[in-house]
């Protein structure tokens, strides 16, 4: 039996060597931070795919001949004992991105640009798929020599009595394990690699019956691999990728799209007349190919069903809890539970027992590019001492206020307008505070500000020009020549700081 003492939840005397797990537009931000903060004097990026870009790859083509092959187990509820699906061609291994063939942002280019990296001049106001992974990559050609690339990071563990962290990590290419000892580790693989899909009753009876009639949105690639579907075609959740999807198939098929919803969406969504809202699913009945709904309607002839249901939280190199050796490795283990939120945490970012452990991109509803370089800016100055931490109770404090606000389950990390505006202020507050020297991140003008209070209208505005057009709108100014937009009454030009949490 290993006996595991406590160990001091400060930082290490000195941080000299980072590990960061993700060169994807999360890692690409937090590795410019670390650089430029001229603290640390090793810096080495471990990215599992061969390229730039992280979420942002499309592969959907390389899986479409694999399509038995889903993306998670249906249903699919917890975290633990999971793989992600994987293909493997003469370029090497092929993870399976959740980007889609038509998809295009919900987020204005100008609240997606890193500092002073605008898109290129003529890109629409919401940005194509591979007009983001073109950005995405150029911004991140500056990191690219610190990025080991086919290289999966496969476990983690802290050691108490030295205060590293030990890296295992095996070449996707060779198969070959490698470890390699670091002073502090960053995660930046962003939270959209597991599909959370939520049992109902029937469902698993359903899915052993009907084994491709259920996918998750990750699995989705575009409308006309369902030019065939003959029964009724159900969207399940009212989010983005629900509001997306269902838009995207009544468009194209012509044909009556169900979209299964539980509450509004904050998020802008094309309107569609065939689109039918329909209550929560209450039972999958297979016997009869119906779904019973919670208003006591039912849908019958279901012939797919595709689950908009977010994303579980995913670390799979933690330490499972018969790996845990140290206390180090307990905190670790601790951060992912059931995979609705991460555990212990201050500031969305560090566990309060294990600071020299970090995560960016966690927070919901923000503007991750962004977002990553003022978390980052925020992590290399606590890293290299110019920034302090605050009491343990103070730490505490802070998780317990967001427990309280959004609740303990997967609202947890929730950061809505303005609630993202004010966290980021707050932070840049800090990163201000330290002094001269390293990496800040976007400050909100006033005008930044006005967009984000009103992204909703403003993307539904760009879909109505779009489909009487045909036309793309480059700027809001072009919308508002056209009549197609203006300003909500209630759109703000500054945010007030939270006088406490955020």
């Amino acid at each position: 039996m290993t006996v595991i003492k406590e160990i001091n939840s400060g930082l290490p005397k000195e941080i000299r060597s980072v590990a960061v797990i993700g060169a994807g537009p999360v890692g690409a931000g937090l590795t410019k931070a670390l650089v430029n903060e001229k603290s640390f004097d090793k810096i080495k990026v471990f990215e599992k795919r061969s390229t730039l870009g992280g979420l942002w790859n499309y592969t959907k083509p390389h899986f479409k001949s694999h399509s038995e092959n889903i993306s998670a187990s249906i249903p699919c509820e917890e975290p633990h004992g999971k793989r992600l699906q994987q293909l493997k061609d003469k370029n090497g291994v092929i993870f399976q991105s959740a980007v889609y063939k038509y998809l295009d942002t919900n987020v204005p280019k100008d609240l997606m640009e890193y500092k002073d990296l605008p898109f290129p001049e003529g890109s629409p106001l919401f940005p194509l798929r591979e007009q983001v992974y073109n950005y995405i990559v150029s911004c991140s050609k500056e990191i690219e020599n610190l990025v080991s690339f086919n290289s999966e990071v496969t476990k983690v563990h802290y050691d108490d009595d030295k205060h590293i962290f030990s890296i295992l990590t095996k070449d996707l290419n060779t198969g070959n394990i490698n470890t390699e000892n670091f002073d502090a580790v960053a995660i930046a693989t962003g939270f959209y690699d597991l599909p959370f899909v939520p049992n109902r009753p029937g469902l698993k009876e359903w899915h052993s019956q009907f084994p491709h009639s259920v996918s998750h949105a990750k699995d989705f690639d575009a409308p006309e691999d369902f030019k065939d579907i003959e029964g009724k075609i159900v969207v399940v959740g009212n989010s983005a990728s629900g509001s997306d999807l269902a838009f995207e198939l009544a468009g194209f098929l012509n044909k009556v799209v169900y979209k299964s919803r539980r509450s509004e969406s904050f998020m802008p969504s094309g309107s569609h007349p065939l689109i039918e809202d329909v209550a929560d699913i209450l039972r999958f009945d297979p016997k009869t190919k119906s779904l019973l709904l919670v208003n006591g309607e039912r849908l019958e002839n279901v012939e797919k069903v595709i689950f908009c249901t977010g994303y579980l939280k995913y670390l799979p190199f933690l330490p499972s809890e018969s790996e845990v050796k140290s206390h180090g490795d307990k905190v670790l283990q601790s951060l992912v539970t059931d995979g609705a939120r991460l555990h212990n945490l201050y500031n969305h970012i560090i566990p309060y027992n294990l600071p020299s452990f970090g995560i960016i991109g966690l927070p919901k509803y923000v503007l991750p590019t962004r977002l990553s370089e003022t978390q980052g800016a925020w992590l290399a100055r606590l890293w290299s001492k110019r920034i302090q931490l605050p009491t343990m109770e103070i730490m505490k404090y802070y998780d317990q206020w967001f427990q309280e606000t959004n609740g303990t389950g997967g609202k947890y990390h929730d950061m809505l307008f303005p609630m993202d505006v004010q966290y980021s202020q707050r932070l840049n507050k800090e990163i201000r505070e330290a002094g001269n020297g390293g990496y800040f991140g976007v400050e909100w003008s006033s005008e930044e500000i006005k967009l984000r209070s009103s992204i909703k209208v403003i993307k539904e505005s760009y879909l109505s020009y779009f489909r009487d057009t045909g036309k793309r709108a480059e700027n809001v100014e072009e919308l508002l020549h056209h009549n197609y937009f203006r300003w909500p009454k209630d759109a703000k030009l500054s945010v007030e700081p939270s006088e406490v949490v955020p």
